[in-house]
């Protein structure tokens, strides 16, 4: 190796762990492999630029906290979702590839070079470019868009929203609030014969506010299911 830089004394990277230093003024984070070998790559998911501090590092694939897309850390190359979407569908998720450094320990120290790799060999940046439309789409599909339900509730209480969830790979409810009268105090997975997404609301003044639940994967940009509440906030 040519040209690198000493970035972190060997002891201080131990197990899965991930440390942060900089590299030629890059964010970049080390990890160790099973088998002792070092690795490095960007501190940051390249779908949203998510950091990677609190990311999960197991076998040499790190996986981000915010979508769970997951990166070969030696090569750079996307695991997930990229190896079970169709290529034609990659262009939704665009998943990119995770920069990767060469790195080497040496003298008790862990060196790293300047200048990531190349991409890997499987990124086709062609496949994540979003195609022309054919023709104008339904925001959602068919009966995805249920009608508005109003719920009243007492200022100070907390309500209860069970939003049924069907077994579908990468999908999940996403709960959005409009406005400071609502907040969301919990969210948990109810298994059973009939799952669902139950989800605990706090009303926290008087007045009037919404609650929009977005049935999706975390790469669409159209859910496949919309249910939206008006919450009456009363005595």
């Amino acid at each position: 190796m040519t040209d690198v830089e000493r970035v972190l004394d060997s002891a201080s990277l131990t197990g899965d762990s991930l440390r942060r230093v900089t590299v030629a003024g890059a964010n970049v984070m080390l990890g160790r492999l099973p088998d002792g070998r070092v690795v490095a790559f960007s501190a940051n998911c390249p779908h949203q630029r998510t950091d990677f501090g609190r990311a999960t590092f197991v076998e040499g694939v790190v996986q981000c906290t915010l979508h769970s897309y997951c990166y070969d850390t030696e090569t750079g190359e996307n695991v997930y979702p990229a190896g079970e979407v169709d290529p034609s569908e990659l262009w939704r998720s665009k998943p990119g590839y995770l920069p990767v450094y060469r790195a080497e320990e040496r003298d008790g120290w862990i060196w790293v070079e300047p200048e990531p790799l190349p991409p890997p060999a499987s990124y086709d940046p062609d496949l994540e470019r979003s195609p022309a439309p054919a023709a104008p789409a339904n925001p959602v599909p068919a009966g995805g868009v249920h009608p508005t339900k109003t719920l009243k509730v007492a200022p100070g209480t907390t309500f209860g929203l069970r939003l049924a969830t069907n077994p579908r790979p990468g999908f999940a409810w996403r709960v959005e609030t409009a406005g400071p009268l609502l907040a969301v105090v919990e969210e948990r997975f109810q298994g059973g014969e009939k799952p669902a997404h139950v989800v605990r609301i706090a009303a926290r003044g008087q007045g009037r506010s919404t609650v929009t639940c977005k049935y999706a994967r975390p790469w669409d940009t159209k859910p496949a299911e919309v249910r939206t509440y008006e919450i009456r906030i009363e005595f």
